[in-house]
């Protein structure tokens, strides 16, 4: 299983045009993978069929984690809580 620590942990080498999907509750150890939406914008049947919800995309995930550039000593997981609370709450 691939967590979304796991995934965040790599996001510069994934692509940007990826989407994270996480599965329900958001924490930093739930399950998460990456898709590619349909070329009309929609989630994959395959992310949907799997309990997968839609979290972020990378791109985005990568501007959130500019925040950080300042903090060298921020743990990953520090990280992740902020990712997923801009995931919850401004996004």
């Amino acid at each position: 299983m691939t967590s979304l620590l796991d995934l965040i942990a790599k996001i510069g080498q994934m692509d940007r045009e990826d989407v994270i999907f996480v599965k329900p509750e958001w924490r930093p150890d739930s399950e998460a993978s990456a898709f590619r939406l349909t070329e009309d914008y929609r989630v994959p049947d395959e992310a949907r069929v799997l309990g997968y919800e839609y979290f972020l995309e990378v791109d985005t995930i990568q501007q959130i984690l500019e925040e950080f550039r300042g903090r060298p000593d921020a743990t990953l997981n520090e990280k992740c809580q902020r990712i997923i609370h801009y995931a919850m709450y401004d996004a």
